[in-house]
């Protein structure tokens, strides 16, 4: 580490504590939250992929050998980390800046305008360090949606090429109701629901009880007519919360509203992690309490091995600056496909 950002408070302690601190933009996230973090010890990783989710062992005689699982119950999934990071450039003026705010804090009393103007420095840097935290954390976001999806492609233009298909099966991915919910006088959100759970249940024995879906989604439901009729209100429904308490009480589903949102770096547009048509169909850990799968993540080298968020600097010359960047090393592994389901619904 050069000593250039180990002046006053910007050390790499406190930068990564920065960089810890910092909240996310753009709406809540929700991907470690149903592919929560586990730590590996290499880049290269595998997991089993188990296919029997509730298996039933087989008798055996007093004196006979005990059967071994059954090799269909389980693929092996492989894959390798992905290294995500991003990084600031400052030139000599802004570290001149930070280096003269501690040389002359204070003159006659008053704080001095190397200070004020080496203070708004020691923010710029900061500001880096927050906005390229985002940016990991939008991916990361990212890679956990599209896994949960089921399939991870790299982005379009991306360097590192790569390709994940987490192998959701037939009928239960890309599905699409016989009347889009965007039909409100004849579609059938509830009945939708309701059949794509059994669906997974005949199929898996797993009861689906959370649902993931954008706003526009449940406003469809809200405004349905065969709902309100059925329900007995006035058409449309009372409020979003009154469809909302619908479909939970017929259902069992927990309705997660997700309209996350990125920016490019340019600013130009934004974009849904989620499609803002399409819903994820998954259980909870009432249900099947070692999750649909884990976010991988491993130690790298900038950070003496230890998983999680990194941070770096590299000087560079002519002309002289200072690179600071932030990292993360993660990749989704989904243990059990056959329990997630995603329908596109308008």
């Amino acid at each position: 580490m050069s000593d250039k950002l180990e002046i006053h408070g910007m050390d790499v302690i406190t930068m990564i504590e920065v960089v810890r601190k910092l909240e996310n933009k753009g709406g809540p996230k929700i991907g470690g939250k149903y592919l929560p973090t586990k730590v590996s010890a290499t880049e290269e990783i595998t997991w089993d992929i188990v296919r029997a989710v509730s298996p039933i062992a087989s008798f055996k005689a007093v004196d006979g050998e005990t059967e071994l699982a059954g090799k269909n119950a389980y693929d092996r999934g492989y894959a390798e980390v992905v290294n995500m990071g991003r990084k600031h450039r400052y030139n000599a003026s802004d570290l001149r800046k930070i280096k003269e705010a501690g040389m002359l804090p204070m003159i006659d009393g008053q704080v001095s305008q190397a200070a004020l103007m080496g203070a708004a420095a020691k923010k710029k840097v900061r500001d880096g360090l927050e906005e390229d935290k985002l940016a990991i954390d939008n991916r990361l976001e990212w890679l956990q949606i599209n896994a949960l999806l089921g399939v991870i492609n790299s982005p379009a233009g991306s360097k590192v090429k790569f390709s994940a298909d987490f192998g959701i099966q037939a009928g239960q991915s890309g599905v699409v109701p016989s009347i889009l919910w965007s039909t409100i006088a004849t579609a059938k959100p509830l009945a939708d629901l309701q059949a794509w759970q059994q669906t997974v249940l005949d199929n898996t024995g797993v009861m689906l009880d959370t649902v993931i879906m954008s706003r526009k989604a449940l406003n469809y439901i809200k405004d349905n007519t065969l709902l309100a009729t059925t329900m007995q209100y006035t058409n449309p429904l009372q409020s979003v919360e009154q469809a909302r308490r619908i479909i939970e009480d017929n259902t069992g589903l927990n309705i997660e509203i997700y309209d996350t949102t990125y920016t490019a770096d340019d600013g130009s547009g934004i974009t849904r992690f989620l499609p803002q048509n399409t819903i994820i169909m998954l259980p909870s850990a009432n249900i099947l309490p070692e999750g649909v799968g884990k976010t991988i993540t491993v130690g790298h080298p900038l950070a003496n091995y230890t998983p999680g968020y990194y941070v770096w600097e590299e000087t560079k010359m002519d002309p002289y600056g200072l690179e600071v960047g932030v990292g993360y090393d993660a990749f989704p592994a989904i243990t059990h496909p056959e329990a997630l389901f995603n329908a596109v619904v308008f």
